[in-house]
């Protein structure tokens, strides 16, 4: 984000300051000011401005044991919890020149003199950086609401773990897989979304328990009238496993046989490394196929994560798939008769010879 064109957004900062801080309808014209500038302004009270009290001799020490207060909404221009030098979020420790300045301690150090840079690019004097508790206490106890407050996200984080938590937020919006619908949504909202406005049926499993359904497998796409491009032809079902996670599992034409694919629906930038998801895919016989009776085709894949964009997710052929031959397809409609299982792991993979174990046992 540029900073000039940088929006408000609404914070959660530390209590006010001491009556003696503030100063009514006055702007402190000597001294290093809060980010160089008036920065806050409470809500309700347009004519008290809080403004950074002075550095060094004057400043003023709080007492040991303050009294808590509540924690206080406030708007600031995002533009200046951002450092000067190279425009990323402001992490302790923070650094001030005497103007105001802000630079993160990563820039300061590449700076010859370690003295600031817009000023002298604005022809002024220019002194060197000096660290700034103040504002490293400001910054510490900083929270803003999450990018994806809008999907159901009710979280309040740190400003400079802001990016961290986004990668990692459940509330990641989704696509939604119906072609033709361009809602974005949070993933435990979809099933909903998919029921009330596309008549889905949406399919609940337990963990580690096979799912049995029977698939009409969709012959080979028709081309579409005036498109040179085939239309898609593919069986879609959501999954929701007891954990209220979703899957998508998407069935199409693979040559005269079928592909199956699951993927979880899930948009996080930084997924955690568990919970683990597995699929193991079971095919049983027509039921009048003598020659294959007692037999069945299975696979097991991992289960990977989509936020089912540009269609991801619902072309089992682009997924990590299971091959069904043609023999296992039953009648006209070619139905898939099929147990999906999912397994649900939240530690790391045991060791070889505990793999020997479990087979054993």
């Amino acid at each position: 984000m540029e900073a000039g064109k940088a929006s408000p957004t609404e914070l959660l900062a530390p209590p006010p300051p001491p009556e003696s801080v503030k100063r009514s309808g006055k702007r402190a014209r000597d001294g290093p000011l809060l980010f160089g500038t008036q920065l806050i302004k409470h809500e309700g009270k347009d004519d008290e401005l809080v403004e950074a009290a002075p550095q060094g001799a004057e400043a003023i020490v709080p007492s040991e044991s303050p009294e808590k207060q509540p924690p206080t909404a406030v708007q600031v221009d995002k533009a200046k919890l951002y450092c000067s030098l190279c425009a990323c979020e402001l992490t302790p420790p923070i650094y001030q020149c005497a103007v105001g300045h802000l630079a993160c301690c990563s820039c300061r150090v590449k700076l010859p003199g370690r003295r600031c840079r817009t000023c002298r690019y604005r022809g002024t004097a220019f002194s060197a950086y000096a660290h700034c508790p103040g504002l490293d206490l400001f910054f510490g106890d900083l929270r803003v609401p999450c990018d994806f407050d809008e999907y159901g996200c009710r979280a309040f984080v740190p400003y400079f773990l802001s990016a961290n938590h986004k990668g990692t937020c459940e509330h990641a919006p989704c696509h939604c897989p119906e072609p033709g619908c361009f809602l974005l949504c949070s993933p435990r909202a979809l099933a909903a979304h998919l029921v009330a406005d596309h008549y889905w049926a949406v399919y609940d499993l337990a963990y580690g328990t096979p799912l049995p359904l029977a698939v009409p497998v969709p012959a080979a796409a028709a081309m579409a009238s005036g498109s040179p491009v085939p239309a898609p032809a593919r069986d879609l079902r959501l999954l929701r496993g007891d954990d209220a996670s979703q899957f998508l599992m998407a069935v199409g034409p693979l040559g005269d046989g079928a592909a199956v694919s699951v993927v979880l629906v899930r948009a996080m930038a930084n997924p955690p490394a568990f919970p683990r998801y597995t699929c193991t895919f079971y095919a049983n016989p027509p039921p009048r196929a003598a020659d294959l009776q007692g037999g069945y085709f299975f696979a097991t894949v991992p289960v990977r994560s989509s936020a089912l964009a540009d269609g991801a997710g619902a072309a089992p052929e682009k997924e990590l798939y299971f091959a069904v031959p043609r023999e296992m397809l039953c009648g006209g409609n070619r139905e898939l008769l099929l147990s999906v299982r999912i397994d649900r792991s939240t530690g790391a993979e045991p060791p070889v010879e505990d793999k020997k174990m479990i087979i054993e046992s």
